[in-house]
This record gives C-alpha cells, structure tokens and sequence, in this order.
C-alpha cells in the first residue's frame, strides 16, 4: 500500500484529487486540513510515501502574515518534520505564476515555499514537482472567495448579475481535472524538471468568459457539446454547480 498524504485535503484541488484517488485500491489516503495540528503533521509524515502539498492561504484579503503562515512557515514545517525524521520521500507542491512575478505577498510567500522544497530536493537528492499554476477553475470551486469565474456562475444561476469592468483582461485558466490527472502522473513518472506548467492552459480574456456564461444561462438543460475545449470545459462546470443548486 502507498500512502500518500494531501495537505490542503479540504481545498478545491485537494478535494478533487481524492476524488481521483479514491478508488484506487493501491493507495492509502492522508489527509491534513487547517484544523489539524503540527504534531499530527509528523505524525502523517511519519506513514506518508509521498506528499501532495496542495496546502496554503490564496484569498487576496488575507494579511501578509496569513500567506506567511499558511504558505511559507507551512512548508519549512514539512521539511523540517522529514528532517527530524531523517525521512527522505517526494514533494509536489501546487505554487502559483505569482511566484514568479512577485507582485503580491501572495507570490512572495508562494516563492519561499518554492525555495525550500527546491533546497529539500537538491540537498537530499529526492525528485519533487513544483507547478506554477495560472488561475485555477472547475467543479467544486468556491464562489465569492478567490475565483471569479466561480463567483459569475454562482451570479449567473441565482439570476444576479454577471458584471465585467474590463472584458480586454486577459487571463491564462487550466482546469481542475486536468490538473488533478497531471499531478497523479507524478506517481508513475520520473520526470527530472523541478519547476513544470501544465500541459493544457486556456488562454482567454474576462469578455469571453462572461459571453460564455451568458450563453450558458440560455440553454436547455441538455448536456451540449462545443467545438472549443475551454468552452465544453466551463460548460460542464456551470452545470454541476446547476445541479448543485437545483438540488439545494
């Protein structure tokens, strides 16, 4: 049996990724939320085979001490608990293209946890992941936290309105169940790039997705397929928070 731990478990990534591997009979889930504790942290890392650390503080109101927190001292505790262990396992970590730019505490925290799983695999010879993910949308994301693709579905099927400041914006989205099947690559790969993109990115601007969503709002409850694949993508996710609001 591999054991494999998730931090973050109870996040939109995390969630789908258990759902991924749910069902399979080889792996053995670990799962690590906000109200766990650091001594139940080594504890899981004393089972753990590998780490998904999915983990972390990504909602812009947050103040520079919860990035710190949730971000950066998160992930040098993750370190230091193999350390102390003497435990040397793989790390993917979910980091963000903020981490490049630097423009936010967000990136900046996001960049500190790069560094240290970058040292943890240099110095101990251990393959680990880090993903710098774009905008991130699918099933099961929050509305009105830090999605606003996931906030104008939530407006759009309670019949409030959809509004778009500047449709020139462009934005770069990956979705979900890609990534989450990504990661899991991670399991039967040996893959010596450290830093890694998803393969699929959706390149589209704010205007678009609004027209999209518009355009959802009006058709049958049938399940229609499009010809672009970021469309049929955010399709599918408008019709499972439908579902989900339909049935309460």
């Amino acid at each position: 049996m591999y054991n494999i731990l998730i931090t973050g478990s109870n996040g939109f990534v995390g969630k789908n990724l258990i759902q991924y591997l749910t069902n399979n009979n080889e792996i053995n889930i670990l799962t690590f939320t906000r109200d766990n504790t650091l001594n139940d942290l080594e504890n899981l890392i004393k089972k753990s085979d590998f780490i998904f650390h999915l983990a972390g503080e990504v909602r812009p109101d947050s103040s520079e001490d919860d990035f710190n927190k949730s971000n950066a001292i998160l992930t040098k505790s993750i370190v230091d608990i193999l350390e102390k262990l003497g435990k040397k396992i793989p790390i993917l970590l979910a980091s963000t293209i903020h981490a490049k730019l630097l423009k936010n505490e967000y990136g900046k925290s996001k960049r500190v946890s790069e560094k240290t799983i970058e040292e943890y695999s240099i110095n101990n010879k251990i393959q680990c992941s880090i993903y710098r993910l774009p905008h991130v949308f699918g099933e099961g994301c929050k509305a009105n936290y830090n999605s606003v693709i996931s906030t104008w579905i939530y407006n759009s099927i309670n019949n409030l309105d959809v509004n778009v400041f500047d449709r020139s914006i462009e934005m770069h989205y990956v979705y979900v169940q890609d990534i989450v099947k990504e990661f899991l690559e991670n399991l039967k790969t040996n893959n010596s790039k450290l830093y890694k993109e998803p393969k699929y990115i959706y390149d589209t601007t704010l205007g678009e997705v609004v027209d999209y969503i518009n355009e959802f709002k009006e058709t049958s409850n049938e399940l229609v397929e499009f010809d672009n694949e970021f469309k049929q993508k955010l399709y599918q996710t408008y019709k499972d928070y439908e579902v989900k609001v339909l049935n309460g």
